[in-house]
């Protein structure tokens, strides 16, 4: 990523003729009202005169887009968006696949970090860069993707994946470019991961998810299916220098309430798993799906289309998505189940399940008060007194997910089950072995798991060169902690149906990153260029001369 550069400007000569105000705002494709550079006058005393000073206001956008600066992964929205504005789609493209070879399943499903900082969101809404990117994958699946060249193998090292969800599939993607010899091992007659069993069809094309893997599988990475891996002996012993784990977190958590084990009672993965695979799933007419997160949402939208009457949806967590204790599951989600028919009883918990000859008939519910703390642990608490009872005859418990806890007992985690890992390189008690995604954060998102793999595929590489792994790196907390819990941003929830809307929707950017690339490729910003007094410069483009106070292109 680039570099945060900070601007210059030599206040003596400067004539507040606002040409450097007007370059700006040409070049950024602002609307009247914000701008980034403000020039403003200034009556002060100099040698015992009363004279005019003018200031140029500091500038913090000489530097990437904070779309790319927001995205775990430092993918170049601003890029990618402004060569769709051309209507270079292929290049557009291209862009995001210097970073990720999933672009359509982000452009699916991401929690869209990006345009929560979008600069245009503080003018009117964010620039839909989620609608773009499956734009962008989902039309060159409707012209015809050609079959991508191998890459050469250039390196003797051997590197295994175990999982081939979007953290292993990522890790992957980046050392196949690096000419590593690449194996991902995948338990399932299926890769993917949750992607293909966890977040339903309507929600992720599984067309898209197939033409994506494709593309990481052309490239030369080799996923071997039904092939479970419980230790990582068994995968140095068949010769492979180094180990990413990426095996998530595929086991749904328990309610440990009365009558858990009525029939009736079923569990959101397990129950995504089957829709999704075309298995037969049996519901009452009123359903039940406990839980606040995406998962749950996910699960009572699949029971709405599977045809029950009534679908419920009961969590300790607020409605209110500006609180602490807001639901996790995205704004837009929500609302859109709510449009579909789901009933929420926000704040309260499960406290029994009635049952009627053995099988489900209601739900005892508790009245929850809180369910984090400030810093955002989750502790709930919960009152005394009657509270709901919901009549019901299904019951989906979305509460949460947790690693399989039997394997790869030979690597130290924590009471969650997840694995322990170095915060600078994700690298595990093993030497040798590696390991990101939920299997270390537990239950994310999938920009976040991505981001995950491509911090691995950095410490493998440098530790099969030799090299330092933490040199020039710092902890990022959420790869070890999970996504941040925001409260709700504006988002423009949209569809892109043809090129023009593509073009329209990609002219609202304001060009965050214009600045910041000019300089990476040694040009002047707008403002440096129309400024006629020659008085604002960055130090990595004008060096100052101390005694005269002038200037010289270095």
């Amino acid at each position: 990523m680039a570099e945060q550069r900070k601007r210059m400007t030599i206040a003596e000569n400067c004539m507040g003729c606002l040409a450097c105000e007007a370059a700006c705002k040409q070049e950024h494709n602002l609307p009247v009202g914000p701008r980034w550079i403000r020039v403003f006058p200034d009556i002060r005393q100099t040698g015992g005169t009363w004279r005019f000073n003018y200031h140029v206001t500091e500038c913090v956008h000489a530097a990437p887009g904070p779309c790319q600066v927001a995205c775990p992964a430092e993918m170049n929205a601003w890029k990618y968006v402004n060569l769709a504005l051309l209507g270079k789609f292929k290049e557009a493209l291209e862009v995001i696949r210097e970073t990720t070879p999933l672009a359509g399943v982000l452009g699916s499903v991401c929690t869209r970090p990006c345009e929560s900082q979008c600069e245009r969101g503080h003018d009117d809404a964010p620039v839909g860069i989620r609608a773009l990117k499956y734009f962008l994958a989902d039309h060159e699946m409707q012209v015809g993707r050609k079959k991508e060249t191998p890459v050469q193998t250039t390196k003797d090292a051997k590197v295994a994946i175990i999982g081939s969800g979007p953290a292993g599939l990522s890790c992957a993607y980046d050392l196949i470019k690096q000419g590593y010899s690449i194996t991902v091992f995948e338990a399932r007659s299926q890769p993917g991961g949750l992607m293909r069993t966890g977040i339903p069809d309507f929600r992720l094309s599984r067309d898209m998810v197939d033409n994506e893997i494709s593309y990481i599988e052309e490239l030369g990475v080799d996923i071997r299916t039904n092939t479970p891996v419980e230790n990582v002996t068994d995968i140095f012993d068949q010769g492979y220098a180094a180990v990413f784990l990426a095996t998530g977190c595929p086991t749904s958590l328990k309610l440990d309430i009365p009558n858990e084990d009525a029939k009736g009672v079923v569990y959101a993965l397990d129950f995504l798993d089957r829709v999704s695979s075309g298995g037969s799933v049996s519901l009452g007419k009123q359903v039940a799906v406990i839980g606040g997160g995406a998962a749950a949402i996910d699960a009572a939208r699949v029971c709405l289309r599977l045809g029950a009457k009534e679908v419920h949806l009961v969590c300790l967590e607020s409605r209110d998505l500006t609180c602490k204790d807001r639901m996790i599951a995205q704004a837009c989600e929500i609302e859109e189940a709510e449009e579909e028919g789901l009933i929420i009883h926000p704040g309260l918990g499960p406290k029994r399940i009635l049952t009627k000859n053995g099988r489900v008939a209601g739900l005892d519910t508790v009245l929850c008060t809180s369910v984090r703390e400030i810093d955002g642990t989750f502790a709930p608490e919960y009152a005394d007194g009657p509270s709901a009872t919901v009549e019901v005859d299904t019951i989906v418990v979305a509460i949460g997910q947790a690693p399989e806890a039997p394997a790869f007992t030979e690597l130290d985690k924590d009471q969650a089950g997840t694995i322990g890992v170095d915060g600078f390189t994700l690298k595990t008690s093993v030497e040798g072995v590696f390991a990101g995604g939920d299997v270390v954060s537990g239950p994310s998102d999938i920009i976040g798991a991505i981001a995950a793999g491509k911090e691995a595929a950095v410490s493998i590489e440098r530790s099969l060169s030799g090299k330092d792994l933490k040199a020039g790196r710092s902890v990022n907390f959420r790869l070890l902690n999970g996504a941040p819990l925001e409260a709700a941003s504006i988002n423009r929830v949209m569809d892109i149906a043809d090129k023009e809307v593509a073009i329209a929707e990609a002219a609202r950017c304001f060009n965050c990153g214009t600045c910041g690339e000019a300089l990476d490729t040694g040009f002047q910003t707008a403002c440096v260029g129309a400024c006629p007094a020659h008085c604002i410069y960055f130090p990595d483009t004008w060096g100052i001369t101390a005694k005269t106070g002038t200037y010289t292109l270095t």
